[in-house]
């Protein structure tokens, strides 16, 4: 079975099913059902976005500071 074939057939799963092969995926099948799950964004995310905050809003940010 080819890759895409594969990715076919997940897609082609009922939504509970396809949360199962999410949480495999993600590795957080020990999770409960109904609990949120806590995600986190990676330092290099951060910092993106961290610089658009301050590209976009410097004036509210110098202000903020005073």
């Amino acid at each position: 079975m080819s890759v895409a074939e594969l990715i076919e057939r997940i897609k082609a799963l009922p939504p509970d099913e396809l949360e199962e092969v999410r949480s495999f995926v993600l590795g957080t099948e020990e999770v409960k059902a109904g609990e949120p799950e806590v995600r986190y964004a990676s330092d290099e995310q951060f910092n993106r976005a961290a610089d658009r905050v301050f590209e976009n809003h410097d004036e509210l940010l110098r202000k903020l500071a005073q």
